[in-house]
């Protein structure tokens, strides 16, 4: 773990994000190589952004090294207070190496260069701007067609790649509340329940194990 670190830790692979200080909010774009998955469950101390973009990436499965590369700027679009329900990982004609978000507000992709692996923004836009949104989901393949017209009037095209069919349909859902429901809302992504864990109604659930560097 990095020096002066505190972290929240899961049984999960691939996924790290830290929070710089005890009791403090902190972004996940300052994270470090763990052998271990950092994420959100029960970290009260964090911003809403934070909480579910970390819940999201650990459900979508994104490796430690995409992750940390891509937070700095997906953070900078949505700001703090946006929830984030879906992170993968998805291609476009112009990056095989992209990151999709889809927000309670936003949708936004980056990209990412294939030899230095510098990160660029793709894609950043409000839904409302978003014009003739279409998706298919492919069960066969686990993941998503999804076409749009962007504020620019540019049509574009993107294969999102889910972890498995609960990540695909939960996708699709959060589709149709942003673009086929009238005054639909965008459920953020929430951690799974920690194995053993009972919650009583009314009485908070106690955090997984803690690590201080």
């Amino acid at each position: 773990m990095c020096a002066g670190l505190v972290a929240v830790v899961v049984n999960e692979p691939d996924i790290v994000g830290v929070s710089r200080h005890h009791g403090h909010k902190a972004g996940a774009g300052k994270a470090c190589r763990s052998d271990r998955i950092i994420v959100a469950y029960g970290m009260d101390a964090l911003d809403s952004f934070t909480k579910t973009f970390l819940t999201a990436t650990a459900l979508g499965k994104l490796p430690a090294t995409t992750v940390t590369r891509h937070a700095r700027v997906l953070r900078g679009c949505a700001g703090d207070r946006d929830e984030v329900a879906v992170v993968a990982r998805c291609q476009s004609r112009q990056h095989r190496r992209n990151v999709f978000m889809l927000t309670r507000n936003r949708l936004v992709v980056t990209g990412e260069s294939a030899v230095l692996r510098r990160v660029s923004l793709h894609l950043n836009a409000e839904l409302h701007q978003l014009a003739d949104v279409t998706w298919t989901p492919e069960p066969s393949r686990t993941g998503v067609q999804l076409g749009l017209t962007a504020i620019d009037g540019v049509r574009e095209n993107f294969w999102v790649r889910l972890a498995g069919a609960a990540e695909m349909w939960r996708l699709d859902e959060a589709l149709k509340q942003a673009f086929r429901t009238p005054w639909g809302v965008i459920q953020p992504a929430v951690a799974a329940p920690v194995a053993g864990v009972k919650v009583a109604t009314g009485v908070k659930a106690p955090l997984p194990e803690l690590r201080l560097a």
